[in-house]
């Protein structure tokens, strides 16, 4: 059961989307002496056999077996995030990961349809041989996609991929979908096995990526899988061939395995062959080579030395969001020769130029990779720095070359480095800081869930903009190097709407800002209070002296002609309205609108919903419509002529109210789960970490509440369904008016205590959404519609896709809120729909 749900989970890398697409699988839960008095099972005519009740030996191998597949599935999905992202733009994993995770609900439709077509005899070998199958393609997948890398011939390699990855999972479809429909009794047990399966994988994967790097960790996957073939194997009516095949199998796929991990056989990505990634260059224009590579559940961190420049080595992760390092003797007075060449050729030196000595007494840096930030702020003369960085292998990496950059993260005691998320960190801060710096802080690979809420884009809201103003001292400013002019104007509308909403003007406003341009980078400065005439034309005059240039600026009381930018130096003036200046750049096919932490998607410039989230919108939409189609045609054609008009009817409704449920469970799951974790991710201070926790939280508070809806009585399935859709609907609700206020009372709390308020906010709404699944199964059990069960599975696991695309795009144009109440609805027509049913 956990599989299913489990791929709730990782639609798009989603987690618990496993576990509710099992759900849809399993038949109703009996109870233990109803059970234990079961001596046979008589299956609806679609299965060609009359199957005796399972021994316990069985029983246990069939549990050890849904465990395996349930545990490989989700920890290969996870893996499958982290390697194609490395390989991929972001943006193209979510699509890839959206139409493979497909599979899992045309499993569901492949049994439904080709039961009937299974011999006694297939149906004995049918468990082993798609396992051993599944557990093959497992590597062999991975391998391809380390071997082959980018392939340029294709569309960002989309056709390949989807193809190579669409076989596992559509295994993985086929056998659990098959599972649930023959051994409905025997659900309870099989459920527990799924359930732990799940949440063990997805908790040991993160483990495992740490330790192995994203191409072991899939090729150890498939271990895992060929070892559920052999529990599989283990039937009194098999003969020895079945057996044979799985130990065979196994052993195949673990000595593959070692090889792998002794050393002998280690296919490695060829990094630099996506021309869209930034590696790219410095691998073939600048003719870098890696030094080093770190792997973990974060991504791929690479170091990159350059024979033509000693001095500067490149930090990169996932193959883009590339930062220097340069070679530093230690002294900040004598810095040595790169490092001295940045005050004149880096625009990020020059907010430090001009500050006054009780100006630069503290400083935060958000994001300082290779460790150039911190360079500029001691060249600077900031006295006590404090640098925040989110990826403990980057950190990792600077440390082990503090020869080559002057200890810039040890040896320094005036600096502090924190391994966090940035915008949790300062939350959860009590101090002031004179400077806050960020410079280019841009990760375009797909760490998150949906693909789209990158990690740094909770650095640029106005929300954030707002956590700035709060820990900047009278005269503190916060300082951002962008890399172009899109980012230099959003900056400037998302801190004109969070000082509107202190109630200043835009022409006010605009006196706490200004902007440095060059040929390369622009640098977004916003000062807490407003600067005065004296520093500004101090400021200005040290620009006319460097490299840089006066019309890509803005400076506030400069306006006469060619000094500045026109059009800002006329927002300022009141020329233009901020919306006027937004709709104008529009018109050029660009978005800079105020962004906040409901819709953090600072970096989506294009107008409209990405192409990739389209696609994947309209393929599962298409997908859906053609199985709902199906089953109402189905029903039609299989109803006997002679049946009266109000059977036909009858018959219908109860076609309608099934595909109502599990689609809207499916959607309605998806859209409270992504939201929920985005909603997390500044509580729980990782993105990883919000995961995790979520997952563990919904998996365990569903299982357990999957289990109690197996002791309603028949009679009453109907209003289970109902009200638990209601209760549902209603901790949502709650929870979108109390979560704001809860996160910040307690966001100073210690990780460990963080932990247990999510767990507990968390697991009562897993709980209430672990009834409507297996109730909604047993329904189709009650009036003998069984052969139904896979074909749910199929509508639930579809609905998921559905449903993380349609949260994406709710989030991208209204917000992840407005996607929160969307999955709220979904549950709530359930709510309607099941109210006043009492039997189907």
């Amino acid at each position: 059961m956990m599989l299913a749900r489990a791929s709730y989970h990782l639609r798009n890398n989603l987690l618990l989307e496993l576990h509710a697409l099992i759900h849809a699988i399993c038949c109703r839960l009996h109870s233990w002496y109803g059970y234990a008095q079961c001596t046979s099972i008589n299956f609806t005519p679609y299965f060609m056999e009359k199957t005796n009740s399972p021994s316990l030996t069985h029983i246990w191998s069939l549990s050890g077996g849904v465990f395996l597949i349930s545990f490989s599935v989700i920890a290969f999905e996870i893996t499958l995030s982290r390697l194609l992202s490395v390989v991929l733009s972001h943006h193209y994993v979510f699509i890839i990961l959206s139409l493979t995770m497909l599979g899992l609900g045309m499993g569901g439709m492949g049994v439904h349809l080709f039961w009937k077509k299974l011999s006694p005899e297939e149906n004995r070998y049918f468990l082993p041989l798609v396992a051993c199958l599944f557990s093959i393609t497992l590597p062999l997948s991975v391998i391809l996609i380390a071997t082959h890398g980018y392939i340029s011939t294709l569309r960002n390699s989309l056709l390949f991929y989807c193809l190579i990855l669409l076989v596992p999972f559509l295994l993985a479809g086929l056998l659990l979908a098959y599972i649930f429909r023959v051994h409905s009794l025997s659900s309870g047990k099989l459920y527990g096995a799924d359930l732990l399966g799940g949440a063990t994988g997805a908790l040991a994967v993160i483990f495992l990526l740490n330790i192995l790097g994203g191409v072991s960790t899939g090729i150890l996957i498939g271990v895992s899988a060929s070892m559920a073939a052999l529990f599989f194997s283990v039937k009194k009516d098999l003969n020895f061939r079945a057996p044979a095949l799985s130990l065979f199998t196994f052993v195949a796929v673990s000595s593959l395995c070692g090889v792998n991990l002794s050393g002998m056989y280690t296919p490695s990505i060829a990094m630099g062959k996506n021309p869209d990634k930034e590696i790219y260059d410095a691998l073939s224009k600048f003719r870098g080579k890696i030094i080093k590579t770190k792997w973990s559940a974060f991504g791929r961190t690479d170091l990159i030395t350059f024979d033509d420049i000693p001095d500067h080595k490149d930090i990169y992760i996932d193959g883009t969001a590339g930062s220097p390092m340069y070679r530093f003797t230690g002294s900040a007075a004598d810095p040595g020769v790169s490092a001295e060449r940045l005050k004149s050729t880096f625009p990020g030196y020059f907010p430090f130029l001009n500050l006054r000595e009780e100006e630069r007494e503290k400083g935060l840096i958000i994001g300082p990779g290779g460790g150039r930030d911190i360079l500029l702020a001691l060249m600077g003369g900031v006295k006590k720095l404090t640098a925040v960085e989110i990826n403990r292998d980057l950190v990792d990496l600077v440390t082990d070359f503090s020869d080559y950059n002057g200890g810039i993260y040890l040896k320094h005691a005036n600096v502090k480095v924190v391994v966090e998320e940035g915008r949790h960190f300062l939350k959860g801060a009590g101090d002031t800081y004179d400077l806050i710096f960020l410079s280019l802080p841009v990760t375009n690979t797909s760490r998150s869930l949906e693909g789209y809420a990158l990690t740094e884009n909770f650095l640029f809201t106005t929300d954030s903009i707002q956590d700035y103003l709060d820990h900047l001292t009278d005269a503190g400013r916060l300082i951002v190097v962008a890399h172009n002019d899109m980012e230099a104007l959003r900056l400037l509308t998302i801190s004109l709407t969070a000082l509107a909403e202190k109630g200043i003007t835009t022409s006010e406003a605009m006196k706490h800002i200004y902007i440095v341009g060059s040929e390369d980078y622009l640098v977004f400065v916003l000062k807490k209070t407003p600067f005065t005439p004296q520093n500004i034309r101090l400021r200005y005059r040290t620009m006319q002296t460097l490299p840089l240039e006066p019309l890509s600026s803005y400076f506030p009381y400069i306006r006469f002609p060619g000094a500045v930018n026109p059009i800002l130096a006329s927002l300022a003036a009141g020329g233009i309205t901020k919306e006027k200046l937004i709709e104008m750049v529009r018109e050029r096919g660009y978005d800079i609108s105020p962004v906040t932490d409901n819709m953090p998607f600072f970096y989506k410039f294009d107008v409209g919903t990405p192409r990739p989230v389209a696609l994947a919108l309209w393929a599962s939409l298409a997908l859906l419509t053609f199985m709902i189609g199906y089953s109402l045609l189905f029903l039609r054609n299989k109803t006997p002529a002679s049946s009266h008009t109000r059977g036909r009817r009858a018959q219908a409704r109860i076609i309608v109210t099934w595909n109502i449920l599990f689609m809207m469970v499916g959607a309605g799951f998806m859209a409270i789960e992504i939201s929920m974790i985005q909603k997390f991710v500044l509580f729980l201070g990782r993105p990883i970490l919000s995961l995790v926790v979520l997952l563990f939280s919904l998996l365990v508070g569903a299982g357990t509440g999957s289990y109690a809806s197996s002791r309603l009585k028949r009679e009453k399935i109907s209003r289970g369904i109902a009200y638990a859709s209601l209760g549902v609907t209603l901790i949502v609700l709650g929870y979108i008016l109390i979560l704001p206020a809860l996160i910040t009372h307690f966001l100073s709390l210690s990780t460990p205590a963080r932990i247990g308020i999510a767990l507990a906010l968390l697991l009562p709404l897993g709980f209430v959404m672990g009834f409507p699944f297996p109730l909604g199964i047993r329904l189709l059990k009650e009036v003998k519609r069984e052969h139904h069960i896979p074909w749910a599975w199929g509508v639930n696991g579809v609905s998921s896709v559905l449903g993380s695309a349609l949260t994406v795009t709710m989030a991208i144009h209204y917000g992840f809120t407005q996607a929160l109440l969307f999955g709220a609805l979904c549950y709530f027509s359930v709510f309607v729909t099941f109210l006043r049913q009492r039997s189907m």
